[in-house]
C-alpha cells in the first residue's frame, strides 16, 4: 500500500511539466515574412501533460489558452509514456521581427523569419515569450509542485517546400528521425516534406534566451 502511494505521490509530482509542440512551416511563406515584412500565423498542435484525463480540466483549459492564440482543445488521451495529455490546436505567429512578437504578447511561441547581415536569405529560428513562460511555469509549479521545463518536451516541425527548389541548412537536432550533429545542407525539391525535432540544447537555450536557431536558406 505504502509502495502504491508513493508511486501515485511521484506520479502527481511529475505531471504537468511537459509539453509538446508540432507545427507545418511553408518555404514560400518564411521567404514572404522575410522578404516584405509581413506577419502570418500558422496552425500548430501542442500537447500538454496533465495528472488524470479523468478530472473536470474546464478551469485547467481555460487558463493553458490565455498563452496562445486561437486555444482549442481536441482531446484528452493517454501518450506512449502511459502518461495523460490535453491535445489542443492554436495559431503560432511568423514574424520578421522578434520585437513585434514580443510587443504583440499574444502568444507564448512563435517562429522568426528574417534576413540579416552580409545574406540575401532567411534565417529561421523558434522564438519564445519569456514573460508567458514565467507566467505558465509559475501555474505549473502551482499546480503540479515542479516547474515547467522546455526540455522535458519537444518541439517537431514539418518543413515542407512549396517553392520550386530550396537548399536548407539545418543545426543539431533529429531530422525525419535521424540525428545530425553537425550543421547539415538538404535540397528539397517542390512538395517535398522533412521533419524537424529540435534537440536539447535547442530548447534549453529557448527557455533561457527566448530563441533559438532551426535552420537557414543557402
Amino acid at each position: 500500500m505504502i509502495r502504491i502511494f508513493v508511486y501515485l505521490l511521484f506520479t502527481i509530482l511529475l505531471s504537468g511539466c511537459k509539453i509538446d509542440f508540432n507545427g507545418d512551416l511553408f518555404t514560400a511563406d518564411l521567404i514572404e515574412v522575410a522578404n516584405t515584412g509581413k506577419s502570418i500565423n500558422l496552425p500548430m498542435e501542442i500537447r500538454f501533460q496533465v495528472s488524470s484525463c479523468d478530472e473536470d480540466l474546464t478551469a485547467f483549459s481555460n487558463k493553458i489558452s490565455t498563452f496562445f492564440i486561437d486555444y482549442k482543445q481536441i482531446e484528452c488521451g493517454t501518450g506512449d509514456d502511459f502518461m495523460s495529455y490535453i491535445t489542443s490546436n492554436i495559431s503560432v505567429p511568423v514574424v520578421n521581427n522578434k520585437k513585434e512578437f514580443e510587443d504583440q504578447n499574444k502568444s507564448l511561441i512563435g517562429y522568426w523569419s528574417g534576413i540579416f547581415e552580409n545574406r540575401n536569405k532567411p534565417d529561421v529560428f523558434l522564438i519564445m515569450n519569456l514573460d508567458k513562460l514565467s507566467s505558465l511555469s509559475d501555474f505549473v509549479e502551482k499546480e503540479t509542485f515542479q516547474k515547467l521545463s522546455l526540455e522535458e518536451g519537444k518541439f517537431e516541425i514539418n518543413l515542407i517546400n512549396d517553392i520550386d527548389d530550396a537548399k536548407i541548412s539545418i543545426y543539431s537536432s533529429r531530422v525525419d528521425g535521424q540525428p545530425i550533429v553537425f550543421e547539415t545542407t538538404f535540397e528539397l525539391k517542390k512538395r517535398d516534406k522533412i521533419t524537424i525535432e529540435s534537440s536539447n540544447i535547442t530548447s534549453g537555450h529557448l527557455e533561457k534566451y527566448g530563441w533559438a536557431p532551426l535552420f537557414y536558406f543557402e
